[in-house]
């Protein structure tokens, strides 16, 4: 083989990555072709006072990331843009362009407006606080 995965491997690593998601497993990791959507791996702590996530986006800038928290689910998405190649250059490119995207679902309410985010040698970190669940409190009925 010259390095290069047959079409079959991609339909059958995507065919696996549809049944993990039906099953409500997260998929097989990312994907490989050019051009793809990657899905990047993601660890979720769950700590007394915070959710947080830490997500793999090698080669990507802090500018290219958005971030957004919308009831239970964390969204990032980034890009990394093509870089400009030389007319007399030839070869083979394959990190000229990445887009990652990824919907982790967090396991508690979170206030997002307090959220903090640094990304730092290739890894994400996001920081969201919980959403504080007030005690139990008896009512009376009237």
């Amino acid at each position: 083989m010259t390095g290069i995965i047959p079409q079959e491997m991609y339909q059958l690593q995507d065919m696996m990555n549809k049944f993990m998601d039906y099953m409500g497993v997260s998929g097989l990791g990312p994907k490989f072709p050019l051009g793809d959507v990657i899905r990047p791996l993601a660890d979720v702590r769950d700590t007394d006072d915070a959710i947080i996530v830490a997500m793999d986006l090698p080669g990507i800038d802090k500018n290219d990331v958005e971030i957004s928290v919308s009831d239970n689910e964390l969204r990032v998405v980034a890009e990394k843009s093509m870089e400009e190649m030389p007319e007399k250059e030839r070869g083979r490119f394959e990190r000229t362009y990445r887009r990652f995207e990824r919907t982790v679902r967090l396991p508690e309410l979170v206030k997002a407006d307090e959220a903090r985010a640094r990304l730092e040698n290739g890894v994400l970190e996001i920081r969201l606080p919980k959403e504080v669940v007030t005690t139990r409190k008896q009512i009376t009925v009237e």
